[in-house]
């Protein structure tokens, strides 16, 4: 397919250069650089699984907010973080278009439950009837179903075959990435939030067969540092958003982050995501009243309105000073 075509001839000219430059350069990705001139991309192309989704009513995989006055759904409350993102050139969707904008510039070809063959699929699609150039931005987070297809498939106390698995996976999206690149276009790439941390974490590990929690850790992180690793990062080229990093901060510290809690989801069992809203949460937290924006997670998996209000923070200011 073409975008294979691409990919491959992407890899085979940064090979040699990707390997020499990975290390060293995960710092310039990570923010310590600047622009010389302003980066306003034309198009914002999201890819992914359905944190970078919304469905066709609006709709997110996360806690959807509502009118304060009506209580209806209200697409542009609690924003997920591509819609932060999309903001701040002016952007919309076309799935949360209030002011009925004649040509949305921002598109997601994300899907429910995508992996990383998902993913490849979903770039061959775009290619074919489309291509990138330099003036889009290309957003990726991918990989937390393929953490947990893997687990489900191989989880047992010796990790080798999982963790194995992850870096045959994680390296497919580096390649792809580095073929996205390849065309000119501009990519920010998404690492996945640590899923040893999250409420299905802690209900696996009721099983007490051994620590699953760790487990579903070791997989995140070798998902994350293998895919890093591998991406052609000389700071130009791909912004990262260190999604693990924030997870690892605001479970170490909730309270710094304005959390109660970091291991109860909280949308109720009644109102499951996507049809999770503000009036369907938790309201207390072991014993203390509760608002949503004080859950790190919506559901036991899924980032809620907090989390994608900072991850969306992060996306806008690593646009602004990488030196795209």
């Amino acid at each position: 397919m073409l975008f294979q075509s691409q990919l491959a001839r992407a890899v085979r000219a940064a090979a040699g250069a990707c390997t020499l430059v990975a290390l060293a350069a995960l710092a310039s990705c990570g923010g310590g650089t600047y622009q010389v001139r302003t980066y306003l991309p034309q198009r914002l192309l999201s890819f992914g699984d359905e944190s970078s989704l919304l469905l066709p009513d609006g709709s997110k995989y996360s806690i959807n907010g509502v009118n304060a006055t009506t209580h209806l759904q209200d697409c542009t409350v609690n924003p997920l973080w591509f819609q932060s993102l999309a903001a701040t050139y002016g952007m919309v969707y076309p799935e949360c278009n209030p002011e009925a904008a004649a040509s949305p510039a921002a598109h997601s070809y994300a899907t429910v439950g995508a992996t990383v063959d998902d993913i490849a699929n979903a770039l061959n699609a775009f290619s074919g009837s489309d291509s990138f150039t330099p003036n889009d931005l290309v957003t990726i987070y991918i990989g937390t179903h393929d953490v947990l297809a893997v687990y489900a498939e191989s989880a047992s106390a010796d990790e080798t075959a999982a963790l194995a698995e992850m870096r045959s996976r994680a390296l497919i999206v580096a390649n792809q990435v580095n073929a996205i690149v390849g065309t000119g276009a501009k990519v920010l790439l998404l690492t996945i939030p640590d899923m040893g941390a999250s409420p299905f974490a802690v209900l696996e590990n009721e099983r007490g067969d051994f620590d699953r929690a760790l487990l579903l850790s070791h997989m995140t992180q070798e998902f994350n540092r293998t895919m890093r690793s591998n991406i052609i990062n000389d700071g130009s080229k791909i912004g990262l958003v260190l999604v693990d990093d924030y997870i690892a901060g605001a479970v170490r510290s909730p309270l710094s982050f304005g959390l109660l809690t970091t291991t109860i989801a909280a949308c109720l069992d009644t109102a499951p995501l996507p049809s999770c809203t503000t009036d369907t949460v938790n309201t207390e937290v072991n014993g203390n009243a509760a608002v949503p924006t004080q859950f790190l997670w919506a559901d036991a998996t899924h980032l809620g309105s907090a989390a994608n209000s900072t991850i969306g923070a992060q996306a806008v200011s690593r646009v602004r000073t990488n030196p795209f």
